[in-house]
């Protein structure tokens, strides 16, 4: 899997351990990363918000749109300003909404490359549409 930026760059992963929820609590200093699975609450995150520098929201099904209200309630309503990542089952039309609800960063799917993902900064239906009836 390769690390995109929202816009469909690669760029490198940085090597600090990513944390569950439930060893948050224990680890000491700044610039932590912590695996947000689906369905999380906003709340379970809130105080330790201001020690993380990451957070990878998971995706389960690329249907499933709790990530995208995940990741705008902490943008927004909290005030994150760091790395908010995507992972798991995301496909490159979801790109524009991702920037939307305020995601900087998307771990592409193995059956997804970032090849897939170039020149989607700005994707609609219509180009999803084109790419079906093209095949």
């Amino acid at each position: 899997m390769a690390l995109i930026d929202i816009a469909a760059r690669e760029i490198p992963e940085a090597g600090a351990p990513v944390l569950t929820l439930e060893e948050l609590p224990g680890a000491t200093g700044e610039g932590l990363a912590v695996f947000l699975p689906a369905g999380t609450a906003p709340e379970a995150v809130l105080p330790h918000l201001s020690r993380l520098a990451l957070l990878l929201v998971e995706f389960p099904k690329f249907r499933d749109g709790r990530g995208f209200t995940l990741g705008r309630t902490l943008r927004e309503r909290y005030g994150f300003q760091g790395d908010i990542r995507a992972t798991g089952h995301i496909i490159p039309d979801q790109l524009s909404m991702l920037k939307q609800c305020g995601f900087t960063s998307v771990m592409t799917p193995q059956e997804h490359p970032p090849e897939q993902w170039r020149g989607l900064r700005e994707p609609t239906q219509r180009q999803l549409l084109q790419r079906l009836l093209v095949k």
